[in-house]
């Protein structure tokens, strides 16, 4: 991170007076809300300073706070005395902020203006590798897009799903039925990139499919993956905000959420291990037991702990999805395991 911040930092050094370089030595050391917290008091009395309302507002840019940023950074963009690598920083990060805050197409639109200025090696960069992230860049620009209320889809390939339209109204349910217990307002919509190809999928990304990232609301998956597993991530993240994630408790409740009809204790028997098992081992240490066992146990146990403890409960759980923390939520705890660990023995 560090090593990042310095290159930022290098490619406006000489732009900063000494008025200026307290901040920029404090934004390259991360201190992001000292930054703001300065750099705001610094406003008060030059409210106009092309170089303060850039930095200020790409600390509040790094932090996530991007509504915060947005006229911030439209100051410095719109300033006739700016210099074009002052420019086009600014551009870029308000690319980034508009894109997060749902204005995805006038984001795109800054990241590649600011790309197309080419007035940093560093800031083109920055500016390539955000449209890369957000999954914008040519590869993409193919698929077809369509969209519904709370999800904006990506088709590799419209023709491999016999009817689109049920396809798409089938996950925005998916989205209002899972969004029920977190009950949160997402900043975007979800884009939710449907892959024809798992393997291309894979040369890309290095990773199988389906996985989310709660921080963009992006999801890649296959199109026969199920509706509501990924969409479920990215609702828990933002909802709940885990502080500690465990495999069990976090795929666990992606696969509650689902939205197949299948029995989740019934899936989690078939799978359960001939040999002794014992919950809390694959809580702590899911690589002991054979690959992917956390996903149908997980989902049996947060139906388990639905039926036994109530959803605030569980909603607790979610935020330190530890042991420990299990342990104070339920005061029978143990007496849950074993009955847990009994059922599945039916």
């Amino acid at each position: 991170m560090k090593h990042i911040l310095l290159i930022i930092f290098l490619s406006f050094s000489l732009l900063l007076s000494a008025q200026h370089k307290d901040l920029s030595k404090l934004y390259l050391k991360g201190e992001f809300e000292k930054v703001i917290e300065k750099g705001m008091l610094k406003l008060e009395q030059s409210p106009d300073d092309v170089i303060i309302n850039m930095i200020v507002g790409r600390a509040n840019v790094a932090i996530g706070k991007y509504q915060t940023a947005i006229p911030l950074l439209k100051k410095a963009l719109d300033d006739k005395t700016a210099l074009p690598s002052t420019i086009s920083w600014s551009m870029a990060e308000l690319g980034k902020a508009y894109y997060h805050t749902g204005q995805v197409k006038i984001g795109v639109e800054n990241l590649r203006k600011a790309m197309d200025m080419k007035a940093t090696r560093n800031c083109t960069r920055f500016a390539h590798n955000q449209l890369m992230r957000f999954q914008e860049n040519k590869f993409f620009q193919k698929w077809k897009v369509r969209e519904t209320d709370h999800i904006r889809f990506h088709f590799q390939d419209e023709s491999i799903i016999e009817n689109v339209e049920n396809y798409m109204k089938q996950h925005e349910d998916a989205y209002l039925d899972v969004n029920k217990f977190f009950k949160t307002v997402l900043p975007k919509k979800i884009d939710f990139f449907v892959w024809k190809d798992r393997e291309e999928a894979y040369d890309l990304f290095g990773r199988p499919l389906g996985f989310a990232n709660s921080e963009r609301k992006i999801i890649n998956a296959w199109y026969k993956q199920t509706k509501g597993h990924e969409i479920c991530h990215i609702l828990c993240d933002i909802a709940i905000q885990p502080k500690k994630k465990t495999k069990l408790i976090n795929e666990g409740i992606c696969v509650y959420f689902d939205q197949t009809s299948r029995n989740k204790m019934d899936q989690a028997r078939k799978v359960s291990p001939k040999k002794e098992f014992h919950l809390l081992e694959l809580w702590e240490s899911p690589t002991q037991y054979e690959r992917d066992l956390s996903y149908p146990m997980g989902g049996a146990f947060i139906d388990f702990l639905i039926h036994k403890g109530g959803k605030d409960k569980l909603k607790n759980l979610l935020k330190d999805q530890t042991i420990e923390n299990a342990e104070k939520i339920y005061p029978n705890f143990k007496d849950l395991v074993k009955t847990f660990e009994a059922m599945l023995e039916r």
